[in-house]
């Protein structure tokens, strides 16, 4: 087997091989929800064995707690049909990361156990070499489990120790810094070779001494040779020696498997539109996207109530930004249910004009802030919320704020340059210049290149006040100082914000203006009280689906009653259907009624 972690990023998943004839199940684990079909053993399997993964990770890094900045998703599906092959694959979408597994196949798990082994890494572990990043997961996905015991060091499946005469030496691989610098013919002897280190260090607790020979080589720039000697007091080619004898040895070692209450473990049938939904998302966001699009906007007009419909097409216009659509979308997820942090964060988004790293409009903590802070509240490790909430801070210059908000998210996502980044700058305010350009220096040593220019040029002018102004304004993060006598915001928080651009949007496409092009919408539920006021119009607060709505009605005098002989305004816990276009989050303008 030829490197095949390498290219389980580049594999994607489309909607048509998944069956959705069968029920599926899903279980929630602390770290992640695992999908089966045809019986929830599959799903339970998935969740243990990923759960016991992530365990071995901890223990391996001595760490107490781990986390996913975006979701973790383990797909177990039954054996797939004659003639074609496991199905064993990676998907990155903004949703989650689906790592999806043919259960019958145990190379299959194994393709699983190092996707699932390399989210891991990159959620909690800073950024570091192939290698490293190989070695792990190759090491991870290679432990055996047996009842309470596991099987640490074992030659993982699909690896092969290249031959005397094959091996490259270890200084290579040390010197390598993209997976493109690899020669095809040497993927597999990469692979193997990369676990054999691995394994060397963890057998012989030399792991931490990794990690500061990766942070020679790639913060300061260390020459890998010096590096080596510096961090494993051994030459490069004494290193090789060592690897390649312990590699022929390949004794294992055994100790206690961590304990992962699988048992307690609780599985749900799920509604075949929400698992038509999941499948969908595997490939919403590769390159079959526009064509997933269209079917799932089909598939949203026959279950406008499905709040996951909802959901995936608020990411996916967002993404394509058509604001417009997406916010429709976003507010109606919101709408059937406010539980998903990410809908929140999505709202902050779409005040932003959508983007995520640059601030693009005034008040923008003001404007942005509750529905930043309810998706940390349902999520206090959302690092995306954290990360706009700490820019939205700097740019009204929320200095103290800011900075822990963006440490928290630099946290969580360790291997984000652009978070850095990011930080660097709330640093450069703050003052603390060394700092800022530590941050610089690692985050110009990136893989991104657009990031990479961006710390180069801030590196050049960081102390040199005009020039840094200029770029302060021109990322929205360093605004100029307030005028004492200009007029502040009436806005003072983002319900406010949004309505009063609701109004102004509702105002543009008045009959005067221009024909009022929203959609009518269907709402059935409870009136809870009614609001009269001296002028004819009033507002109906309606309970349905366990939100309260505000309705509008311009006038009670004229508005059309369906099995009502007039507006009453001491209508209460009266049964309704409701015609309504809508006005903002829960609020509608009132077209018809209809008691019941």
């Amino acid at each position: 087997m030829r490197a095949r972690w390498l290219s389980l990023v580049a594999m994607v998943l489309t909607l048509t091989p998944i069956s959705l004839a069968q029920q599926w199940f899903s279980v929630q684990t602390d770290h992640l929800i695992s999908y089966s079909d045809g019986n929830d053993r599959g799903a339970r399997e998935a969740a243990l064995r990923s759960e016991r993964l992530i365990s071995v990770f901890e223990q391996i890094f001595h760490r107490k707690g781990t986390w996913f900045s975006t979701p973790l998703r383990v797909m177990a599906t039954q054996a797939p049909a004659p003639g074609k092959e496991p199905r064993t694959i990676l998907a990155r979408t903004p949703v989650g990361n689906f790592v999806t597994a043919d259960v019958s196949q145990a190379d299959s798990w194994a393709l699983a156990a190092k996707s699932i082994a390399v989210l891991t890494l990159e959620d909690n572990y800073p950024r570091a070499q192939p290698w490293f990043d190989s070695g792990i997961a190759s090491y991870i996905a290679g432990v055996k489990f047996k009842g309470d015991q596991m099987e640490l060091g074992a030659l993982p499946p699909g690896i092969v120790l290249p031959h005397a005469g094959e091996w490259v030496p270890l200084i290579k691989l040390l010197e390598t810094n993209q997976l493109s610098q690899i020669p095809a013919a040497q993927l597999e002897a990469f692979e193997a070779e990369s676990w054999a280190l691995v394994r060397w260090m963890i057998d012989n607790g030399r792991l931490a001494q990794a990690g500061a020979y990766l942070n020679a080589v790639q913060s300061r720039g260390e020459a890998p040779e010096r590096a080596v000697i510096e961090a494993f007091s051994l030459s490069s080619g004494d290193l090789d020696r060592e690897v390649r004898e312990s590699a022929g040895k390949l004794t294992t070692k055994n100790m206690a498997a961590p304990r992962i209450e699988g048992a307690l473990f609780k599985s749900q049938k799920m509604a075949r539109a929400d698992a038509h939904v999941l499948t969908a998302n595997l490939s919403l966001f590769g390159p079959l996207g526009d064509q997933t699009l269209q079917e799932l906007v089909g598939f949203m007009r026959e279950n406008q109530e499905n709040a996951a419909v909802h959901r995936s097409l608020g990411w996916a216009f967002l993404l394509r930004h058509d604001l417009d659509n997406s916010v429709e979308h976003i507010r109606r997820a919101l709408a059937l249910d406010d539980s998903d942090p990410s809908m929140h964060y999505l709202y902050a988004r779409w005040v932003n004009e959508g983007d995520e790293n640059t601030i693009r409009v005034g008040s923008a903590e003001v404007r942005m802030g509750t529905e930043l802070h309810e998706a940390l509240k349902r999520d206090p490790n959302y690092a995306a919320a954290l990360e706009l909430l700490g820019l939205a801070r700097l740019s009204g210059d929320s200095v103290k704020p800011a900075l822990a908000s963006l440490q928290r998210a630099s946290e969580l996502r360790p291997r984000s340059d652009r978070y850095y980044l990011n930080l660097a700058r709330a640093y450069e305010v703050a003052g603390n210049a060394d700092s800022a350009r530590a941050l610089m220096l690692y985050a110009r040593a990136g893989d991104d290149p657009a990031v990479s220019a961006e710390a180069a040029e801030m590196l050049s002018t960081i102390g040199k006040e005009k020039k840094r102004q200029q770029q302060w304004e021109a990322m929205g993060l360093h605004p100029d100082k307030p005028d004492p006598n200009a007029k502040h915001s009436k806005y003072e928080n983002l319900k406010e914000a949004i309505e009063e651009d609701e109004k102004a949007e509702a105002k543009s496409k008045s009959p005067e203006a221009l024909q009022d092009k929203r959609k009518i919408e269907f709402l059935k539920g409870r009136i809870v009280s009614v609001q009269c006021g001296s002028e004819p119009g009033a507002t109906l607060s309606v309970n349905a689906g366990g939100h309260t709505w505000q309705m509008h009605v311009a006038d009670r005098n004229t508005v059309v009653l369906i099995g009502a002989e007039h507006f009453d305004c001491g209508w209460h816990n009266a049964a309704v259907s409701i015609n309504y276009k809508r006005s903002g989050n829960l609020r509608g303008e009132l077209i018809s009624l209809e008691a019941n």
